[in-house]
């Protein structure tokens, strides 16, 4: 076969065209890195053979389209990144014609969240003229140019993050198709958000770029864009010709065709990607494929037959394969073809067990002499394997290393398969209890065993239902041993065990072929907790007490358990502490009784609540103890008491005082019963000091005496009407009402008319109505402040001022007659006229 290879290649190296350009074809990959970034990948696949260096771009520059308006978002340089060598599937099958390199150029970039938000979403794309002038399944390929083409979702959806990465598809390969031997090529990718993909065949764009404009040299445009144009008998579903044509595998995504002729043929492919249902996006690789009349090349053959039996296996037919059968099938392989390398492989159909294994050759070369010769290689499948009565599926497949693609041959296996039979263990216990009833102090002893007939290791183990064994200070320890094991269980009971009722389960299992099978034992413990309830009692015939204030009080408590468990007794205030009131309880405990006293002299304190409780517990400590115990005193306080009284030293309480009058009233409190007073004053709707009053009292017991003093102001006046109540508290087991005296005043303001001068005076010297003057005349009127006085003759000359309101004027230096006087107090005037007679 490889002599033929050799050959092949030597005819194609003298027949190879050279005047072809360099795209072969490519795709898109836009792969998300972290919040908004993402690495955008231009893949671009170049003809090594006849592609011109020159055609080789250090840069290209990409452009972003929103698919719903066709508006350019933006351009992105992206520089040359590497250049590596495509593979041949079979390195020896390396023809000289068809050598391509996979160009990458990549990018990162930032899609604003912003602006990359519209729902239709967005495409990608770069356009390079020219494609191989050599293509034999298009029209003027020389002059045909290849838009690379993707399109991706918004990075916001309803306001919210879309993380997406675009399908990366499969790496191309650079094999070639022999004419009417079937080719097929893996053109399958995967998607890294594990959206779904959908394949199908598509017609290549060629864009806007021409051999005269390679690259754009004007504004780049939108789509769509123009397709390559087929030669006559190809189409989008025949891109080559043959039987079957081209196709691909819509979910697989394997390339598969039997071509009629050969040539170099271009191709386009679509893998769409669905999320939910709905499509996000596509990525478009285009690529080519040589097709060439290859040397003929048999199919190798493969049978298969149980081991220790003549007939082979024919297909259809189902091989059973009991417990007791031999659990291996032998396989023999072979190729007609001379000195040919074959590769055996076995493949599970509908089931995905690994547990079988082949035993000598799955490889090797063949015919290497004069004669035919095969391989034989054994499929043992493991003891556990077990097809759970369905029928499983497994394909055998061998495949030579012909060119381009190996030639293979499949037997597909249908088998069944039982199981090595395993009993079950069985588990058990030293003791035929099953339910217990345990008390305190008990101890809860025995074995627990599990056994297995097969001789398995067996393992035992203990669990609780609902609790774990080591809160209730249970031992036990799990152990392992083949056929038999053994492990003490010991439980020793206090108050935690006698709660309420426990179970445990005792588990053996055993795992034989990956399955454990497991058997339980369950025991129950219910705890005896047989308990009477303790009694309280005192000394006293009644629990309400009527009590007056002074009176001493003492009760004797007791408690009382017929099964000698520990008692306490505990009083307790409803409402309030007993130290604060002056209670006290002092008490002993002990196994079976308790003897506690009681004690308080009923004080005020008391007498302010009309009831008083004490309750008085008895406590049991028992594993399951009673609940508490109670017995309640009432007390109820009486206190007698007389009113006390609240006098002055004034027979009236309403009061007109003139401005700047001084009052004092004494107001006295006394009682008989010589209770605490307390006497206060206070202002209906002002303070006392703010009108400049004043308070002072005694307070004892028995009596309280208190002083109010006041000067009568112009704020008293402003407000009308002042009313200032005296309070006389009493503090009392049973204190009667506070009593109350309000006093009322009002101040009268003078006004000017009520200060009149006389009309006339005589300053002659003789002692009487010398001077002019106004006595008492006041500074102010509350609203209005005295400024000045000033006499004016008859023709307005000022004769006499005067700033002072206890102004005199002598009427020296002006002659006998009539004066005229004003009188300023700001915010008014008062005027007048006086005559002077000497």
């Amino acid at each position: 076969m490889k002599l033929r290879l050799l050959l092949l290649a030597f005819t194609l190296l003298f027949c190879a065209n050279t005047y072809a350009t360099h795209i072969v074809g490519g795709e898109f990959e836009l792969r998300h890195i972290i919040n908004y970034n993402y690495r955008l990948t231009l893949n671009l696949y170049f003809d090594d053979v006849n592609g011109s260096p020159g055609a080789l771009d250090q840069s290209v520059t990409v452009n972003f389209f929103e698919k719903g308006t066709n508006r350019l978002m933006y351009s992105q340089v992206m520089p040359f990144r590497t250049r590596t060598p495509v593979n041949y599937t079979n390195i020896d099958c390396t023809v000289g014609e068809l050598k391509t390199s996979k160009i990458v150029y990549f990018e990162n970039i930032f899609l604003d969240p912003n602006r990359f938000n519209s729902p239709d979403g967005y495409y990608v794309t770069w356009e390079r003229c020219c494609r191989n002038s050599t293509i034999n399944n298009i029209i003027n390929p020389e002059s045909a140019a290849q838009t690379f083409y993707m399109e991706f979702p918004a990075v916001v959806k309803n306001g919210v993050f879309f993380q997406n990465s675009s399908p990366v598809l499969f790496p191309p390969l650079s094999d070639y198709a022999c004419v009417n031997e079937l080719f097929y090529f893996e053109f399958n990718g995967t998607d890294p958000d594990g959206d779904s993909l959908v394949y199908d065949m598509v017609t290549p764009l060629n864009g806007y770029t021409t051999p005269a404009m390679p690259v754009y040299t004007i504004t780049p445009r939108p789509e769509p864009y123009p397709l390559i144009s087929w030669l006559p008998g190809y189409s989008a579903s025949t891109q080559v010709q043959g039987s079957p044509p081209m196709n691909i595998d819509r979910q697989t995504g394997q390339l598969t065709m039997r071509p009629n002729r050969k040539g170099l043929f271009v191709f386009g492919i679509r893998c769409q990607e669905y999320r939910n249902g709905k499509k996000i996006g596509e990525v478009r690789r285009d690529f080519q494929v040589l097709v060439l009349d290859c040397p003929t090349n048999e199919t190798p053959a493969v049978a298969a037959r149980e081991q220790g039996k003549k007939d082979f296996y024919n297909k259809g037919e189902v091989l059973r394969i009991s417990p007791t059968d031999n659990r291996c099938i032998d396989v023999y392989f072979t190729d007609p073809d001379r000195a040919e390398f074959l590769a055996l492989r076995a493949r599970p159909v509908n089931f995905s067990r690994q547990d079988y294994s082949f035993q000598g050759p799955t490889s090797g070369i063949i015919n290497q002499g004069t004669s035919t010769d095969s391989l034989k290689a054994t499929l043992c499948f493991a003891e556990c394997f077990d097809t759970e009565g369905k029928v499983y599926q497994m394909d055998l497949i061998v495949r030579d290393d012909g060119c381009s693609l190996p030639r293979q041959d499949t037997i597909r296996l249908s088998f069944v398969i039982e199981p090595v039979p395993n009993a079950a263990p069985t588990v058990a216990l030293s003791t035929t209890e099953r339910v217990f009833r345990v008390k305190n102090g008990d101890v809860l002893t025995f074995d627990a065993l599990g056994f297995d007939a097969d001789n398995d290791n067996v393992t035992i183990t203990a669990a609780g239902q609902n609790f774990d064994l080591g809160s209730q200070g249970i031992t036990f320890q799990s152990k392992t041993a083949a056929g038999q094991v053994s492990s003490p269980f010991r439980w020793d009971i206090d108050c935690r065990a006698l709660q309420e009722s426990y179970k445990i389960d005792f588990i053996v299992n055993t795992t034989v072929c990956g399955k454990t099978i497991s058997r339980t034992e369950t025991i129950e413990v219910r705890p005896d907790n047989t308990n009477n309830v303790p009694v309280i009692s005192s000394d006293k015939q009644v629990t309400v007490f009527n009590l007056e204030v002074g009176e001493t009080f003492e009760a004797k408590i007791f408690g009382k358990d017929i099964d000698l468990h520990a008692l306490a007794l505990q009083a307790a205030g409803d409402g309030f502490n007993l130290a604060d009131v002056g209670m006290a309880f002092s008490s002993t405990g002990g196994e079976g009784s308790a003897e506690g006293t009681f004690k308080w002299v009923a004080t005020c304190n008391g007498s302010q609540q009309s009831v008083m409780r004490v309750t008085f517990t008895l406590k049991e400590t028992a594993c399951a103890p009673s609940s508490d115990q109670q017995l309640v005193f009432e007390f109820r306080i009486t206190a007698p008491n007389n009113a006390p009284t609240f006098t002055s030293d004034k027979n009236i309480l309403v009061f007109d005082l003139e401005l700047n009058e001084a009052f004092e009233a004494n107001l006295f409190g006394r009682d008989i019963d010589l209770n605490a007073l307390t006497m206060k004053a206070t202002g209906d709707g002002f303070s006392l000091e703010e009108m400049g009053m004043s308070f002072n009292s005694q307070n004892a017991n028995g009596t309280a005496d208190g002083k109010f003093t006041w000067t009568a102001n112009c704020l008293a006046a402003d407000r009308g009407v002042l009313r200032v109540t005296f309070d006389l508290n009493e503090q009392a087991c049973s204190p009667y009402p506070d009593q109350q005296i309000t006093m009322e005043f009002r101040v009268k303001v003078p006004v000017i008319a009520d200060y009149v001068p006389a009309n006339i005076f005589t300053p002659n010297g003789d002692g009487l109505n010398d001077f002019f003057e106004i006595p008492a005349l006041p500074k102010d009127f509350c609203t209005a402040q005295f400024a000045s006085i000033k006499i004016l003759n008859r023709w307005g000359k000022e004769v006499f001022a005067s700033t002072s309101n206890n102004f005199k004027w002598d009427g020296k230096g002006v002659n006998d007659g009539v004066y005229f006087y004003v009188i300023d107090y700001q915010t008014t005037t008062y005027k007048g006229s006086v005559t002077i007679v000497r």
